[in-house]
């Protein structure tokens, strides 16, 4: 399989399901701070990627990359970097904003007085 393969299949597709599904709650303003987070990606990633390259950690398959290296990455490679972080963005953004719009649920006097009566077993208790 080749890289470009690989990327849609398990990283392009992915992202197309999330933003039909989440495609009403989506906005640029919204995304927006993920471009800062593409920024510290490529920061982060790029000069050590492109090194452990450079000292044989491991390489790329020429047969089954495009061709086009920046450095000593393959195009592909820092593809994956920016549709990885969109992914897994796009699906935390999603997970938080569910979070963040449950109501607390208000916790009663009598829940309230058995958490502060109950002992704990010696089970419970570390030595």
């Amino acid at each position: 399989m080749t890289y470009a393969r690989f990327l849609g299949i398990f990283v392009v597709l992915p992202i197309l399901f999330l933003l039909v599904r989440y495609r009403r709650t989506l906005s640029w303003r919204g995304l927006a701070p993920m471009g800062l987070l593409f920024i510290v990606v490529y920061a982060a990633t790029s000069p050590w990627d492109n090194m452990a390259v450079k000292w044989g950690l491991w390489g790329f398959d020429p047969e089954r990359i495009w061709g086009v290296k920046l450095g000593y990455l393959p195009l592909e490679e820092y593809l994956f970097f920016g549709l990885q972080t969109l992914l897994v963005g796009l699906w935390a953004r999603d997970r938080l904003e569910r979070v963040l719009a449950k109501k607390p649920q208000p916790v009663s006097q009598e829940q309230k007085s058995v958490r502060a009566e109950r002992t704990l077993e010696p089970f419970e208790v570390s030595p």
